[in-house]
């Protein structure tokens, strides 16, 4: 097996720096390099590229071809390479490539089934970025877009031109039921591996421990965070409207466009809006936060659930998609487009008998993740470097 490793997907996307697929192959990479696999790797020079990463390449002689100089194409062409692998697909043109094995991890279907909204629009900073937002999601462009794409990719996994796992069962679900084709076809399901970092830093100025609710990734409207946000400002003007104090905030990280919220929100004071956050600030900020609120209109996984609850955090999510699987009893789940119902539940969190209650049950229900998401990461690598059967 010569095998090429697609770092490209662990890189950043649009005005992420981070982002899940990105995590989760990060992980997948330090396992393969813990197994001692001999690989390559593709990257792009042009972007942020862990030093560690690059680091790792040097110390294992890993070679690393840059696709800012080669496409995919011709770096498999020249140098024999007869499996590749991404954690990440990408429907990009020079993706389409042709290889002996062709393997990846589907983490879902998002594109097609997200709703159509404006609000992108308003999240969307750069004029690019905008114009995306304004066709993304549409059934127009579903349809003549990512449909198309997705069909060819599914008719070569039907041809046994391509191999994939998922990270979820409702990811596996979603995907048989867009591509009727594949019925048939095994799909293993692995759970999404996930780094631990060990928490550090500081609150932002004016944040107390325990007394702010965590909302993360504020710059994608996908994951909802606008509801959340407005919900936790009526709940704000409910205790002042009865003369009652309350001395909580709403702490939002990865906010690229604060005006995207702030029009929104009467009680402006009561919200902290961070930018980009290091890997281990976040996890002092899940650490530390009184509750989490997962607002997510889709997720093929869903991280930031069980980070809050590694650390006995109650969490309230939304009970769509994968949510409700990874999460199990252990939170609160609301409609994710009804305000009124997302304030519902947060004033469930302020119930301090609801609080013990879920307080309790959030770490155990991440060590039971945790034990799962272990165990499938060795699998996942033993299927990417399973020799792809004869026929």
């Amino acid at each position: 097996m010569n095998l090429l490793f697609n770092l490209v997907a662990v890189q950043p996307i649009h005005s992420a720096k981070f982002h899940g697929g990105g995590s989760y192959g990060e992980v997948i990479f330090w396992a393969l390099v813990k197994r001692g696999a001999k690989f390559s790797c593709a990257y792009d020079s042009r972007k942020y590229l862990d030093p560690a990463i690059l680091e790792a390449c040097k110390q294992k002689d890993i070679p690393l071809f840059d696709i800012s100089e080669k496409t995919p194409q011709q770096i498999i062409d020249e140098n024999q390479i007869d499996t590749f692998y991404t954690p990440l697909y990408s429907l990009e043109k020079k993706w389409a490539i042709d290889v002996k094995d062709f393997v990846f991890t589907w983490h879902g279907v998002r594109a097609l089934e997200m709703q159509y909204s404006w609000a992108g629009v308003g999240f969307a900073k750069k004029l690019g970025q905008k114009f995306e937002a304004l066709v993304r999601y549409r059934e127009s462009w579903k349809k003549c877009f990512y449909k198309p794409k997705y069909q060819d990719l599914a008719k070569r996994m039907a041809e046994g031109k391509a191999r994939t796992i998922t990270v979820s069962e409702h990811s596996r679900a979603s995907i048989k039921s867009f591509f009727p084709e594949l019925m048939d076809l095994e799909i293993p399901v692995f759970y999404s591996p996930m780094t631990e970092y060990e928490p550090e830093g500081f609150l932002p100025p004016g944040v107390t421990a325990k007394k702010y609710f965590l909302l993360t990734s504020g710059a994608r409207w996908e994951k909802n965070n606008l509801r959340a946000a407005m919900a936790f400002d009526e709940l704000v003007g409910m205790y002042e409207s009865q003369g009652k104090p309350f001395d909580y905030k709403m702490v939002i990280t990865g906010v690229a466009n604060p005006k995207a919220y702030l029009r929104h929100l009467k009680h402006k004071d009561r919200f902290v809006l961070l930018g980009y956050v290091e890997n281990k600030e976040l996890e002092f900020l899940h650490q530390n936060a009184y509750a989490f609120v997962f607002p997510s209109l889709n997720e093929g996984f869903g991280y930031p659930p069980v980070q809050s609850m590694r650390y006995g955090v109650p969490v309230a999510a939304s009970g769509t998609t994968s949510i409700p699987e990874v999460c199990g009893d252990a939170v609160l789940y609301f409609d994710p487009y009804s305000v009124s119902e997302i304030k519902n539940r947060l004033v469930q969190l302020l119930d301090s008998r609801i609080y013990a209650d879920f307080a309790a049950r959030a770490p155990k229900r991440y060590a039971q993740v945790h034990a799962r998401q272990v165990e499938d990461l060795e699998h996942a690598v033993d299927f990417i470097l399973k020799p792809k059967a004869v026929h």
